[in-house]
């Protein structure tokens, strides 16, 4: 373990931006032990619950952005969107992680800021397409006397 990230809340003050939180370390077989950590404000990471085995192994994440897209067969696929920050990595800074159906990549500001633009382009793409569509067809309304009906009936519509 590295002991400069490891304190009590009597030795350290956190920098700005920061809080100081307990964080559990340890095999799960064993008791651990308590580490003090500078914790970003943004991280939602209870680092009591979710032990690490090795301080370095400590991470930070932020609240998770998330949309599904839904093929009418095969699996959803979800997209998420968080603030990452691995203190112990040799990348440090905090990044934005996007997870494409458990596949994660890390972005900068700059490429962050340039996959959020092409995400603009494409979601403008997708606007032209579906406005190009015809309108929807109404769906009939049924209410619960008319369902039964059909039912009875042996499902005639």
């Amino acid at each position: 373990m590295q002991n400069h990230a490891i304190s009590t809340p009597m030795q350290s003050v956190p920098q700005p931006g920061y809080r100081l939180v307990p964080a559990l370390i340890g095999r799960s077989t064993d008791p651990g032990v308590i580490a003090w950590v500078q914790c970003p404000d943004w991280c939602i990471v209870d680092h009591i619950e979710s032990r690490s085995v090795f301080l370095e192994d400590l991470n930070h994440e932020g609240e998770r952005r998330a949309m599904t897209f839904t093929p009418s067969n095969g699996p959803r696929v979800l997209v998420e969107v968080y603030l990452t920050q691995w203190p112990a990595s040799h990348e440090t800074q905090t990044q934005m992680a996007v997870d494409l159906d458990c596949e994660v990549e890390t972005y900068g500001r700059t490429a962050g800021l340039a996959l959020a633009d092409q995400m603009v382009a494409f979601a403008a793409d997708v606007r032209r397409v579906a406005l190009a569509l015809p309108d929807d067809k109404p769906v009939p309304v049924r209410n619960q006397a008319d369902e039964a009906l059909r039912r009875v009936r042996g499902g005639a519509a």
